[in-house]
């Protein structure tokens, strides 16, 4: 079972959350990096994507969170290397997707459709279904989140061709891979895993797991 829990950071603009919320942050270095940032948004986002993270991977049973990281500068548990988990956010909304098997999530705001974004990333076939949908901006949004969540599910990211490979909803050809999606709150999700697994969205609760 992958799981993928969402938080809506907006939580964090209480003064008081947010200084309970840095103090409760297992990560030195993600505290040092919430500092760093000059925008409220910004460190709110990351501090969530911080407290999602631990949530999420203490709910799968993980309670050493000492990280490492790749060469690429991908972190993983150093503890656990046979736990798999990746991280997004955007607009108000941070992700994070647990697994016993790689797995990829992104999570992106709904703005406009980007012509110029959308002919350097996707596929001639790609524009021409996000074309055909009544929603065009939204359609933007489902195929760069699934570019998105393949790449990083490969471990790769922008590495990868985004014009190697398409992932036109109902005719996939990222074998072996499916996408599991979800809109929330004006938020395109989408978390790509293995075939054979079981995807499940939950909402981060108001009271995390005690440490």
């Amino acid at each position: 079972m992958t799981k993928c829990w969402y938080y809506d950071v907006d939580e964090l603009k209480s003064p008081e959350k947010f200084s309970e919320s840095m103090i409760r942050l297992p990560w030195e270095d993600r505290r040092d990096k919430v500092t760093r940032y000059r925008f409220g948004k910004d460190k709110r986002l990351c501090l969530g994507a911080g407290l999602v993270a631990s949530h999420a991977l203490r709910e799968f049973g993980v309670y050493d969170l000492t990280l490492d990281y790749s060469k690429e500068g991908k972190p993983f548990l150093a503890s656990a290397t046979d736990i798999y988990f990746n991280l997004s956010h955007s607009g108000k909304y941070a992700v994070c997707a647990v697994s016993g098997r790689p797995v990829g999530v992104d999570v992106e705001e709904i703005r406009s459709y980007e012509e110029d974004v959308a002919r350097l990333c996707f596929l001639r076939k790609e524009r021409d279904w996000a074309g055909r949908e009544e929603d065009l901006d939204k359609a933007f949004y489902r195929l760069w989140t699934r570019k998105e969540s393949y790449m990083k599910c490969l471990g790769q990211g922008f590495s990868l061709d985004p014009l190697s490979f398409s992932v036109v909803p109902g005719a996939e050809t990222c074998k072996g891979y499916r996408f599991w999606e979800t809109a929330i709150g004006g938020h395109q999700v989408c978390v790509c895993a293995l075939e054979g697994e079981e995807v499940l969205f939950c909402e981060y609760p108001a009271q995390p797991i005690p440490i």
